[in-house]
């Protein structure tokens, strides 16, 4: 029977490795060519624009269909995050989930898929850029795939909010080393990883800071006209990849921005299937471009409503309240 899941019982049962492992299922189901996964659409009226992406896996029985409305002005962030998903040999519904939550997770264990696959196995300093609901998570996600990992420097538009950021992550991973600041020019030239998850509109910081081989995670940059990356990050990057080339052709900021084709960056499901090796060379500066999949939403969300059945978490509704119209009151256009 249908379950409702909210985001409390999607903290309880979706840690950081299981949000990693459900995501490199999502880049080794497309990489198989076992699912499909239909870009983010957008449409606009009255100063309300929603959102709304979906993917299909028939291996995992399931059909998704993510949806959200962004309702105030200056701002991406949307109101509230649903995520339908239905059974792929039935049609029935299996579960609405509050999406807020997974959301975060999964965008933070595609970093930390891509970073294992094209970052230095020695990487031990992350910079993070950002402030916001998303950057704690990058870092926790990090933490799952960089075993030699022992410091974090967070950068911020405010030393305050940079500071905030800081001790909250210091509370979380009391074994890294954690500091902040507002000063770039500090930050990224020690950093083997680069995490960049804003809501700016122009670029961070000089391309020229990054030291050889530091490997750059783009989070923050989902639309045309905003980069957070300038043109210098790409002249000196080895390897650009993307999560899917059909999407970042219509958002990927961070290249359309700066006059660059994002037919000519690397689909990550090629790295992750090992058709295309993330790094050749330890000098090698590597840039990977996230912008989110609803194929990604689809697999977490499987395991969360696997896991919160077996643990009878959330609630359920009764199939009776759920029954069909009679096939001759249905409409032709339902």
């Amino acid at each position: 029977m249908p379950r409702i899941i909210d985001d409390a019982v999607v903290g309880r049962v979706l840690p950081p490795a299981a949000a990693v492992a459900a995501v490199e299922t999502a880049f080794d189901l497309l990489a198989a060519g076992a699912a499909q996964d239909r870009p983010r659409e957008r449409s606009s009226a009255g100063g309300v624009t929603l959102n709304v992406m979906s993917a299909i896996a028939p291996t995992l029985d399931a059909v998704a269909v993510k949806s959200y409305p962004v309702v105030r002005s200056g701002t991406n962030r949307a109101s509230v995050i649903t995520i339908l998903v239905y059974g792929h040999r039935t049609g029935e519904l299996r579960a609405l989930l509050q999406g807020d939550l997974l959301g975060r997770s999964r965008t933070a264990a595609a970093s930390a898929v891509a970073t294992r696959a094209m970052a230095r196995p020695d990487s031990s300093t992350v910079c993070v850029f950002g402030t916001g609901f998303q950057a704690p998570a990058q870092v926790t996600a990090l933490a799952e795939v960089l075993p030699k990992l022992d410091t974090v420097l967070v950068v911020g538009r405010t030393a305050e909010r940079a500071e905030a950021t800081a001790r909250a992550l210091r509370d979380a991973h009391p074994r890294l080393r954690v500091e902040s600041g507002t000063s770039p020019e500090r930050a990224v030239p020690q950093a083997d990883v680069v995490v960049t998850a804003t809501g700016a509109s122009e670029p961070l910081f000089d391309g020229a800071l990054l030291r050889p081989g530091t490997h750059v995670n783009a989070v923050g940059s989902n639309a045309a006209g905003r980069r957070e990356l300038d043109a210098t990050v790409f002249r000196r990057a080895a390897h650009v990849v993307v999560d899917s080339v059909e999407v970042a052709r219509t958002e990927c900021g961070d290249l359309l921005a700066n006059g660059l084709d994002p037919a000519e960056a690397t689909a990550f499901a090629s790295v992750q299937a090992g058709r295309v090796p993330g790094r050749t060379h330890p000098d090698d500066i590597t840039v990977y471009e996230s912008h989110g999949l609803a194929l990604q939403d689809l697999v977490c969300a499987v395991r969360v409503i696997d896991a919160a059945a077996a643990a009878d978490l959330g609630t359920t509704v009764h199939p009776e309240s759920w029954a069909p119209l009679p096939t001759d009151v249905r409409g032709a256009n339902e």
